[in-house]
């Protein structure tokens, strides 16, 4: 029965009052609720009567005493409702003592109220409670014992004080009131699933989760961090995330794009333990990073029960991994302007569906465009360290008519795809046109001199050798190119200066990392190792900008392996060239050597016979 406030019908002598059984005769349900309260002065028991507006609803009760008129009992409003809909409310998770319970955010009940068991967790007061009664927390009215204090402890550590009617006889449940919300200017945020208020100068959130019905899946919420962390330069750590769920709900945590740039977090399957989940988090750059307490990671999302988890390694068929797709990719995705052109290997129209709606999932990765891609979100950059040494200023070489237009028309375009900007700095180098084997001419610059007094990066590249090994026995290959791979590292705004260069329109500096200089490989090669780090030499390799994913089994299989290297890519803003790239196929020329099934050899085109 739902109860509502309601505007009682005027009368000459005030609200006309009925009892129960006139009310009944003329149709009016009978109201679940009943009470008896002893007058103790005069030992007359009186009866109840019921100011009737509707048949669904009605006013306040008043206590009607023989000879003495009518005395209105002090009852607080609550939701006359059943147990389904109490569960049906949002729910959070604090810490009273040491036990975490589950407390109900109900705007509809006029004050905090809590079941008997509640008394251990808490302190009684000495002050009255403001009612006497409170109607509807059971589906009948229930006596108020009096009011405790409850010093509750978010799931971020924060104290969260809450006065409390405890009612005899009533459920092991508690309900956070209007009261207790109106007093603290709580705002109850369903699109983030958080209950937030102000105390003094400090923000305090506390996350909720609403109950879903069977057929309904469960609810996508915010997560942010239990408490301020500090996470060591290239580093992985552990952190703890808040999330309302029930005790041992797995779900999927999806990191925030671009939340934390120059972190890198993972998906991650999780299981709610004490209100909290676990993830990975990884400190890509060359400072210790700060993450404050109930800092947003990331998104949060229960499991169906019938969802499968699959295991990259063994054999998977096309069904499974279709509905694994279905699982991940929920949005069908329109084709992508280049897939005509997509150089696919030879499979079977099922296999070929599935690798083409992984593909389509990722356009930012895949799509042609103009320019230079946009610079990775990890906030990696590339430092030049030259110690205490001055700058070096080179002259210019001089250059044929020809060259010197090339020479404008590469700066012209690099300024316009923000690769390159104008300088004022005291280094300045020449710009050198190699040609290539086609007849096209490559811009660079002789960063000799530079790299002569650059402290040296001693960090590794992959032997070719232990990569060609690594590739024996695989049957699917897809060889990955990243379009404009150094440039889209960012070069450390303190640096600048150093990559200056000068042509006859002025002096210029780099934004995005140049090729030449001595330790752009290692930074390249670090960043990229940290990107896919867990997948290389396990289903992967990675040679500067070219990354190669291999698989032993099925094109389904495959497939797995090839989304978890895209979303990698992806979460780290990078850009790839489609027109250079190939997908599942069953060979590969790769570092001078033909891969397939049969195994490793040398490019036919680079044997000579003698």
């Amino acid at each position: 029965m739902a109860f509502a406030d309601v505007k009682r019908r005027p009368g000459k002598s005030g609200p006309r009052l009925m009892s129960i059984e006139e009310a009944s005769a003329i149709g009016f349900s009978r109201p679940s609720a009943t009470m008896v309260v002893a007058k103790v002065a005069q030992q007359k028991l009186p009866k109840r009567s019921y100011q009737y507006e509707s048949g669904s609803v009605y006013a306040a009760p008043s206590v009607v005493w023989p000879g003495n008129g009518t005395r209105p009992a002090r009852i607080g409003r609550l939701r006359a409702v059943q147990a389904p809909v109490v569960d049906s409310l949002p729910t959070a998770r604090v810490q009273a003592g040491s036990e975490w319970k589950d407390i109900k955010l109900d705007t509809g009940a006029q004050f905090c109220v809590a079941g008997e068991s509640w008394k251990k967790l808490g302190r009684r007061l000495s002050s009255l409670p403001p009612v006497e009664y409170v109607e509807g927390f059971t589906g009948a009215v229930a006596k108020v014992g009096g009011v405790w204090r409850f010093e509750f402890t978010t799931q971020y550590g924060q104290t969260m004080p809450v006065d409390a009617l405890v009612v005899e006889g009533a459920a092991d449940e508690f309900l956070l009131g209007e009261d207790w919300m109106l007093q603290n200017g709580v705002k109850i945020d369903f699109t983030s699933c958080e209950m937030k208020w102000y105390d003094g100068g400090d923000k305090k959130v506390v996350p909720f989760s609403c109950t879903t019905t069977d057929e309904e899946a469960g609810r996508t919420v915010q997560v942010r961090l239990v408490r301020k962390q500090r996470v060591q330069t290239q580093t992985c750590r552990q952190v703890e995330l808040a999330v309302a769920a029930p005790e041992g709900t797995v779900g999927l945590f999806m990191p925030a794009s671009g939340a934390e740039p120059h972190l890198m977090l993972a998906p991650t399957l999780t299981t709610v333990h004490d209100g909290k989940v676990v993830v990975p988090i990884m400190n890509l750059v060359g400072r210790t990073s700060k993450l404050p307490s109930r800092e947003k990671l990331g998104t949060w999302t229960p499991t169906s029960e019938d969802m499968t988890i699959m295991e990259v390694t063994g054999e998977l068929d096309q069904a499974r991994v279709k509905q694994w797709l279905e699982t991940q990719l929920h949005d069908e995705n329109a084709p992508l302007s280049n897939e005509s052109e997509l150089k696919l290997g030879t499979m079977e129209q099922e296999d070929k569906e599935l690798l083409l709606r992984l593909l389509r999932h990722y356009p930012k990765l895949l799509e042609p465009r103009d320019g230079c891609p946009p610079q990775t979100t990890l906030g990696v950059s590339h430092e030049i360290h030259t110690g205490s040494e001055p700058p070096i200023k080179v002259r210019p070489r001089r250059h044929s008519h020809s060259e010197q237009a090339i020479i404008d028309e590469q700066t012209d375009k690099m300024l316009v795809d923000g690769v390159i900007e104008e300088a004022n700095g005291a280094w300045g180098f020449p710009v050198v046109l190699v040609r290539k084997k086609d007849g096209s001419v490559r811009f660079c610059i002789d960063y000799r001199l530079l790299n002569a007094i650059t402290k040296k990066d001693v960090y590794p590249l992959p032997r070719i050798d232990d990569t060609l090994d690594n590739l024996h026995g695989a049957k699917r290959f897809t060889s990955l190119d990243l379009h404009a791979g150094y440039w889209q590292v960012p070069v450390a705004e303190k640096d600048r200066d150093k990559t200056g260069f000068i042509t006859r329109k002025g002096l210029f500096r780099f934004v995005r990392m140049p090729f030449g200089l001595a330790n752009a490989p290692g930074t390249f090669q670090r960043m990229m190792d940290a990107v896919l780090r867990g997948l290389t030499w396990q289903s992967c390799l990675v040679y500067l900008d070219d990354v190669i994913i291999f698989s032993r089994g099925s094109v389904a299989q495959h497939v797995v392996q090839l989304a978890a290297v895209l979303e990698r890519l992806a979460g780290a803003g990078l850009s790839l060239k489609a027109s250079k790239c190939s997908f599942a196929s069953e060979k590969l020329n790769y570092l001078g050597h033909e891969l397939d099934g049969a195994g490793v050899r040398p490019m036919s085109s680079l044997a000579s016979v003698t």
